[in-house]
């Protein structure tokens, strides 16, 4: 049994080092078994093909604007070419990368037969970029030519404060504030006040950046469009002193670099008697590379603009990066409409941390190279080498645990844990000794109801995964734990569905069980595996969507929503 998990984790990751880290650019791509910009080798996550020119002149590609803010589209037209292949393409690219690299490309498109533009919505990347028009020779199977380049485009404000997001500190009065520019040079600073005219507060705050060399291995140390970029640095500024359940609006910057749109926010109650509403989902990744993460944000966006949400919840898999730099860049400003408003509170996924080698890096301090690597587990290369620096260096948290990696914090009557199914959750691990500390601290007269939350299921009944020890040790070694201290409902992701069980106890329904939700149904492609048809499984679904949790000292409402109609698919209700 272990030989064949043994081979299966080899075969894991070696498939996980030649998957095509799709771009920042809003592209989606498809594999082909033709010739195609996938013949590159994108296990390194840099190109050393040369591709020769075709004998045609050079061609101009018209843009409709050379300086563009975060997030403008910019549209792309051409005179369309009369030979072109099935497989022609327009990449985005810096503009040092030579002209006879066309797979170094940060993202691109395919052209279609006759095609003559194309839209891209732009990430600043803080470097000026210019698109290139790459060709077959007349058969369409041979090495790809230059055909056409555009003028160089580049960011209106290198320095433009971007990937504004929130998150909660150690206090409830208090807030984190974050965002991105391409320079350290000021002091980063946050105006904040009760009425968007009335900015009389101020507060400033501290930078940080990374390097290639910060983390653990593989693509992740290599610089290139494809592997590590220079992230830019990361200002986060502490607010204080804010009063419970008030409104605040801000904007982030400085005076010599620009400031940024003002945001608003509600900070979460200390009545234990008031309610709060959340948003909670899994695995969602970068819109639209991940299928469903651009409906999942629209509906989202559109639902915290309309309804004051408490904070958002994201169980694991963050960017789906994994090595690749730019796309950590487009997934912060993807999430900006949302995350500017609501604290938006991560957990570790696979996909941030997992990791082979370079342990001596790892953020969350695991013993060995790898981390946690135990023989009944399929813990492999899944972040890229990144092994979650990125997401650490970017995300804030309450201090009380393990930095992102385990923690835990108040929002009303709710107690939530964030937990880590990548670490050692065993009885002797550190990991488990913290969680039983803090459901042990909880002072269910003020917090009456727990949600605990991780990546990786305790219980699911898709049939895909025939020899998922990890559920099988996470119900080993923690469901006795969270029964003992009455935990409500289990969240977690991984599995890209929903699912929810009965409140349940070792493989039984019972009246006063956990209710476990599956919710890794947000942007990555959707599983179509069958279901073992388990007795505590009471609803099931694979299409995209995202939850909601609505909580006061009494009830507990959860609803689960579709993207493509926002109807309301599943909910149950918890009372106390």
């Amino acid at each position: 049994m272990y030989e064949k998990y043994a081979n299966f984790e080899r075969n894991f990751c070696m498939a996980e080092k030649h998957l095509n880290a799709n771009g920042p650019f809003g592209k989606r791509h498809e594999f082909h078994n033709e010739p195609s910009p996938y013949a590159c080798n994108r296990g390194a996550g840099l190109s050393s093909s040369i591709f020769h020119r075709r004998n045609k002149d050079l061609q101009d590609l018209q843009v409709s604007k050379t300086v563009y803010m975060s997030s403008e589209q910019i549209l792309v037209t051409w005179t369309p070419i009369s030979a072109s292949c099935k497989d022609d393409f327009i990449g985005i690219y810096y503009i040092e990368i030579p002209l006879v690299a066309a797979c170094d490309y940060f993202d691109y498109e395919f052209v279609k037969n006759k095609q003559s533009s194309m839209s891209w919505q732009m990430t600043n990347l803080r470097r000026p970029l210019e698109f290139r028009y790459y060709s077959r020779d007349h058969t369409c199977s041979g090495n790809y030519s230059l055909i056409a380049k555009s003028p160089v485009i580049q960011p209106l404000n290198y320095n433009e404060p971007t990937q504004i997001h929130l998150a909660y500190g150690d206090r409830i009065d208090q807030m984190f504030v974050s965002y991105l520019t391409n320079s350290s040079e000021y002091i980063p600073q946050c105006q904040y006040g009760l009425t968007p005219s009335s900015l009389n507060f101020h507060q400033s705050g501290t930078t940080i950046t990374y390097t290639a060399s910060d983390m653990c291995e593989g693509k992740a140390n290599i610089w290139g469009p494809q592997g590590f970029i220079d992230p830019g640095y990361m200002h986060t500024i502490l607010l204080e002193d804010l009063r419970p359940s008030t409104t605040y609006f801000y904007r982030v910057g400085t005076d010599e670099h620009g400031w940024s749109a003002i945001y608003s926010f509600t900070n979460r109650p200390t009545d234990i008697n008031e309610a709060v509403n959340m948003i909670t989902y899994g695995d969602l990744g970068l819109s639209p590379v991940e299928p469903g993460a651009k409906s999942t944000i629209d509906r989202v966006a559109a639902r915290v603009t309309s309804t004051n949400f408490t904070c958002l919840l994201h169980i694991g898999d963050i960017s789906y990066a994994r090595g690749v730099g730019a796309l950590w860049d487009a997934f912060m400003t993807q999430i900006q409409p949302i995350a500017a408003r609501v604290p938006y509170m991560v957990g570790i996924g696979n996909h941030e941390y997992d990791h082979v080698m370079g342990g001596d890096k790892d953020p969350s301090g695991a013993p060995g190279p790898g981390g946690f690597r135990p023989k009944w587990g399929n813990y492999g290369y899944d972040s890229g080498g990144e092994c979650a620096v990125p997401m650490v260096r970017r995300f804030h948290s309450p201090s009380n645990g393990n930095s992102l990696f385990w923690y835990s914090f108040d929002v009303g009557p709710v107690h939530i844990l964030y937990y880590s199914t990548e670490h050692d959750f065993r009885h002797t691990s550190p990991q488990y000794a913290w969680i039983e500390q803090d459901l042990r601290s909880v002072n269910r007269s003020r917090t009456p109801w727990i949600i605990v939350g991780s990546h990786r299921p305790m219980y699911a009944s898709e049939t895909d995964e025939p020899y998922d020890f990890i559920k099988i040790m996470l119900q080993f070694y923690l469901e006795s734990l969270f029964y003992q201290y009455h935990v409500d409902v289990n969240l977690f992701a991984h599995k890209h569905s929903y699912e929810r069980t009965c409140p349940m106890y070792k493989q039984q329904c019972v009246s006063d069980g956990i209710t476990h939700v599956l919710i890794g149904m947000a942007g990555q492609d959707i599983d179509s595996g069958e279901y073992s048809g388990a007795e505590w499984s009471i609803y099931h679904d694979q299409e995209y969507g995202y939850s909601q949790l609505w909580a006061n000292r009494t009830y507990l409402h959860f609803t689960y929503y579709h993207n493509d109609n926002d109807a309301l698919i599943d909910q149950f209700i918890l009372q106390k």
